[in-house]
């Protein structure tokens, strides 16, 4: 599903992401946990190309490669084509204010033209009562609590039927009473065989969910593992500390 070779990024003088390289078979739930600061977030915006990865670098979505206006990596065309099957959900909700959650939902499959309007409010009123809001479809933004918000966020990034969703700490931003409706709709996701990259500091998710968990330090990946190897026996110090001070929190 997805492919990530000797993947680099920085920013100046800057280097966030050390060559990393990384595969996700279709299906697996990979939960990305590390300190801030250590370049979990930016691997994501790389692999959506919300970020150019440094020269070099190769993303690939189903063995072809993520690519710009180079030649040897597809047209501009193409690379919105990609990135239209990668959906992200982010810490802020960022949904369109003056819209209703319904409008939210249909507003990329309108733009992409993925079936009539009619087809297209169906299947968002579908996602919205799979998130369990079907009864805000008509609400706005403003009208909704943080974790509602995150809901209709999670929706409308589903609503572009992405082959791959990837979550940047979409609890970190909500009061901890809401975390568990964002985390359960997550959990259904992940049951249902969808390809997920999960940046998350919940580490009971990352370890009842996760099929896999990757700790990173400095932009490299530190440890790669079960969840029973890398949360509960992990090999290296910098996990032990991290985990150390994480697990105390929870």
């Amino acid at each position: 599903m997805l492919e990530l070779v000797n993947l680099n990024k920085s920013f100046g003088d800057k280097q966030v992401l050390r060559g990393i390289d990384l595969r996700v078979p279709p299906g697996q739930v990979v939960s990305l946990i590390g300190a801030s600061g250590s370049g979990k977030s930016t691997l994501l915006r790389c692999v959506n190309y919300l970020e150019q990865p440094d020269p070099g670098s190769a993303v690939l979505i189903d063995g072809m490669q993520i690519g710009g206006d180079d030649p040897r990596h597809g047209s501009a065309r193409q690379l919105r084509q990609q990135r239209s099957e990668i959906g992200m959900v982010f810490q802020h909700f960022n949904l369109f204010p003056n819209m209703t959650a319904l409008d939210n939902v249909c507003e990329g499959p309108l733009a992409h033209r993925r079936g009539t309007r009619a087809e297209i409010r169906e299947m968002a009123l579908h996602l919205l009562d799979r998130v369990g809001l079907a009864e805000r479809a008509d609400h706005y933004p403003s009208q909704l609590s943080g974790g509602q918000q995150q809901r209709v966020a999670i929706a409308r990034s589903l609503a572009m039927k992405p082959k791959l969703m990837l979550f940047d700490e979409v609890t970190s931003a909500l009061d901890p009473e809401l975390v568990d409706e964002v985390l359960k709709v997550m959990r259904e996701l992940a049951q249902g065989g969808m390809t997920m990259i999960c940046v998350t500091h919940e580490m009971a998710f990352a370890e009842d969910v996760g099929d896999r968990v990757i700790f990173m330090a400095d932009g490299r990946i530190l440890e790669d593992g079960p969840p029973s190897k890398v949360i509960r026996n992990p090999e290296h110090d910098r996990t032990r500390a991290f985990l150390a001070r994480a697990l105390r929190n929870r």
